[in-house]
């Protein structure tokens, strides 16, 4: 089962294609380093170490793309998890204002009770 049908989210769609692309990056400067090291007598060292440094810059550029969306999501999470944690607690505060009214509501019929048999 590939990736693309499992994440349905747009935000971490574009985790995995930044993610991706930096790994066909990563790919293509490892290719690159391998044949600069097989087929070094064909090319100067100076066009080879220059294609090495553009290749490396646009993997850390990609690197830092997918930091950002990396921050980006796990901000994301921390905001969810705020979110979900203030709605517990509405809920929580809600559920034992319930049982009060509950152990309020028996205590009275007890009371009733107790002055009916009087």
């Amino acid at each position: 089962m590939a990736d693309e049908n499992i994440v349905q989210d747009p935000s971490l769609q574009s985790v995995l294609d930044a993610s991706a692309r930096t790994r066909a990056q990563c790919l293509n400067l490892l290719e690159l380093v391998e044949q600069s090291a097989v087929a070094e007598s064909d090319l100067s060292p100076r066009n080879v170490q220059l294609e090495l440094s553009r290749q490396q810059q646009l993997l850390y550029a990609h690197l830092s793309q997918l930091r950002g969306l990396n921050r980006n999501a796990i901000l994301q999470t921390r905001k969810t998890k705020q979110t979900t944690a203030e709605a517990r607690q509405e809920v929580d505060r809600l559920h034992l204002e319930l049982q009060n009214l509950y152990y309020e509501e028996k205590h009275l019929r007890g009371e009733i009770e107790s002055c009916k048999s009087y």
